[in-house]
């Protein structure tokens, strides 16, 4: 104890006599220079038009926006339609805020959002955007779930109006990235994670169709999968749709409870930079895959698709049920993505192509 106590005191003594001798930097101001920019804003969302669901009129809205400052912010204000919101007076980087501002019951109609933001100079930066929000029609009655994946990172299912669970950091482009407006941009480790209930139909038949740009970097990746929470090593239940080689064998492999099926489309997505539709319909007793509305591959099974112990749909990686064989995240870009609790017809997977 007593070595102990005599090691505490010689580390003061030596911190004090360090400091008395200068072996400690000064700290000196620094001149931040003038201020000679004015600020600069980026209104994140809404980034283009917006839809509810047919059965709502209004719904909560979150605005986003960043404002940056060479030297200082003073004040910004947000208003709606010439309403202000919230004056932001405080920060805590006094260069910059990432704001956030959820409205509560934004209805349908013309919107305009404005963002002023002004430095410590008196220099003054007014950003606006117009939008309309707008009720979504289903393409066709069989219609269960979709995602149109509006900029912002706005993942939203527009049927059942529910946002999924994100795994990760997934993200989506600007509004000019998809193949309509905005994409969901897939990232390494990250994934959505939407509830199937009433997703599927009778005898668990399903389908489902995509618009799908390929990154063929890792060369194999889970696309959309639904798999057994409880036995995340089976492949008897659920499906599995997938990319191996460099993203240019696209394949299902559909659970019937007691066994697996497998059916490969080949070569069908290999054209980077290419926005391709993909299409899958999932039968009671066969599954199909359609590359930009043409049958590419087609299989039979004895029984129909099992969902016992299956709860989530898995979109943009193998996820936890299935990310072995190195079926992780994949980095491609997916838009309008869309489930119905039937099995589509020709006719009806180009009348989808054709919106």
């Amino acid at each position: 104890m007593k070595n102990i106590l005599k090691l505490i005191i010689t580390g003061v003594v030596l911190s004090i006599t360090a400091c008395k001798k200068g072996y400690i930097d000064p700290i000196s101001k620094v001149d931040p220079g003038s201020d000679a920019l004015a600020p600069t804003v980026d209104i994140i969302s809404p980034s283009a038009d917006v839809q509810y669901p047919a059965a709502i009129d209004a719904a909560d809205f979150d605005f986003k926006f960043n404002v940056k400052d060479d030297i200082e912010i003073s004040k910004v204000d947000i208003s709606l339609n010439g309403t202000l919101l919230q004056s932001y007076t405080s920060f805590v980087d006094y260069r910059g805020i990432s704001g956030s501002y959820l409205y509560h019951n934004l209805g349908v109609g013309a919107h305009t959002f404005q963002v002023v933001a002004t430095d410590l100079a008196g220099k003054t930066t007014t950003k606006s955007f117009t939008f309309n929000i707008s009720k979504y029609n289903k393409v066709l009655e069989s219609e269960t779930l979709y995602v149109p994946f509006n900029a912002g990172g706005d993942f939203k299912d527009l049927i059942n109006f529910v946002s999924p669970v994100n795994t990760g950091s997934p993200a989506t482009t600007n509004a000019a990235g998809g193949y309509k407006g905005a994409a969901y941009q897939g990232a390494a480790d990250a994934y959505l994670s939407y509830p199937i209930a009433g997703l599927y139909g009778a005898n668990n038949e399903m389908s489902f169709s995509f618009w799908y740009k390929l990154n063929n970097s890792p060369d194999r990746s889970g696309l959309v999968v639904i798999g057994n929470d409880g036995d995340v090593d089976t492949r008897n239940q659920g499906f599995r749709l997938f990319r191996e080689n460099a993203g240019q064998g696209m394949t299902i492999n559909v659970g019937t409870g007691s066994s697996d099926s497998w059916i490969g489309a080949g070569d069908q997505i290999a054209n980077l930079g290419v926005w391709k539709f993909i299409t899958v319909t999932i039968a009671a007793t066969g599954t199909k895959i359609y590359v930009d509305g043409v049958q590419r591959a087609a299989g039979t099974y004895a029984s129909q698709m099992d969902l016992t112990g299956c709860t989530k749909l898995v979109l943009g990686s193998g996820g936890p049920t299935f990310a072995y064989w190195d079926h992780k995240s994949d980095l491609s870009l997916y838009d309008e993505f869309r489930v119905f609790n039937k099995v589509l017809t020709p006719d009806e997977i180009e009348l989808l192509m054709q919106q």
